[in-house]
């Protein structure tokens, strides 16, 4: 019997949770010290490499080398191992948009590209269209771009992400009311959260959005609305040929934030823990598979996505993966959520 038949007659065979009267402060402690913080962390750490390699590449006379494009894909990917965090710091000043402005159903990069073009002169990216401020657009000048004539708008773009990806972590971890604190001491007059079960809601919310990005923007949109109708170029970063390494990083990513950075299988952490610790030992072994399998398919997928989405040998495969990442999602609203101490849904690209 196929993993999906098995995952969604025990998925519905469980019992119906009622919601968790507590939400214990570990929990909130390992997601935010655990997932959050670290990946941030990393971000940081990777956009600050990424401006290096642009500055050193231009310096000598070029811009697409093997370095930068190497730096490129990795802080990507480390910004899709942060972006299932979607409260806090990176919401403010349209962090978020500015990193990624994506989709971009009008073509707007481009045509800001151009202006920025005509005008010449070192530009202030942070004050800029916000389309040309992140990873889209230094994508275009990479990988389609006018070489080292492109300089003077990537180095800026590049800086431009280091900047925004250290006052991100900045204003999680320092100063009085570090956002951290926001969370993890709720009623402490550091944010808007007065409860553990508000601070863990507003962290569940990105997982959720996490994966229903995956499910509507970065899996539905390319493969198009039926069979034969793909459309290959609709797929995140489909210039690089990064779009399936950006959705596996998703995945891990929330199944790291699932078991609260937990570096081995065995070491239980997070929600995983939690479920453990209030007797849902089914339940957390149903997800601890479940993300299992679905990254395991999702690395299936052993070329480009825009190159998969029209091979039919692949429509299986890209098929199963919707499936699996959507009875992922169900599990984590339907059943985790109450069980942890989380009522109702909770996805923020659902408006909730």
């Amino acid at each position: 019997m196929r993993f999906l038949a098995v995952l969604f007659t025990v998925f519905w065979l469980l019992p119906a949770q009622g919601v968790r009267a507590d939400v214990p402060k570990e929990l909130v402690e390992d997601l935010v010290d655990g997932n959050v913080i670290p990946a941030y962390r990393a971000f940081e750490a990777k956009t600050g490499a990424l401006a290096d390699a642009v500055t050193t590449a231009c310096a000598g006379g070029a811009l697409a080398t093997d370095a930068v494009k190497a730096a490129f894909a990795e802080a990507w990917l480390a910004w899709a191992g942060a972006r299932h965090v979607v409260k806090g710091p990176v919401t403010f000043f349209d962090r978020q948009f500015r990193i990624q402005f994506w989709p971009d159903s009008r073509n707007r990069i481009e045509r800001a590209l151009i202006d920025l073009r005509s005008v010449g002169g070192t530009p202030d990216i942070a004050s800029a269209a916000v389309g040309v401020q992140g990873f889209p657009a230094l994508e275009r000048l990479i990988y389609e771009g006018k070489g080292v004539d492109d300089c003077f708008i990537a180095r800026p773009i590049a800086a431009n992400l280091h900047t925004m990806a250290g006052e991100i972590l900045t204003e999680w971890t320092e100063g009085d009311s570090p956002f951290r604190k926001a969370l993890v001491a709720p009623g402490s007059g550091a944010g808007v959260y007065f409860t553990f079960s508000e601070s863990l809601t507003a962290l569940m919310t990105g997982a959720t959005a996490s994966l229903e990005g995956i499910l509507r923007l970065r899996l539905k949109r390319p493969l198009g609305e039926e069979s034969g109708h793909a459309r290959p170029n609709r797929a995140e970063a489909w210039r690089s040929e990064l779009s399936m390494d950006l959705i596996r990083a998703d995945l891990a990513a929330v199944a790291d934030f699932y078991h609260g950075g937990a570096e081995a299988p065995e070491e239980s952490r997070g929600v995983d823990a939690a479920l453990r610790r209030s007797g849902e030992t089914e339940l957390a072994d149903l997800m601890t598979k479940a993300f299992r399998i679905t990254r395991q398919t999702a690395d299936k997928v052993d070329r480009p996505l825009s190159a998969a989405v029209v091979d039919p040998e692949m429509q299986p495969v890209l098929d199963e993966l919707v499936t699996q990442v959507s009875a992922l999602k169900a599990l984590i609203v339907q059943k985790v959520g109450p069980a942890i101490g989380i009522a109702g849904g909770f996805n923020a690209m659902d408006g909730d």
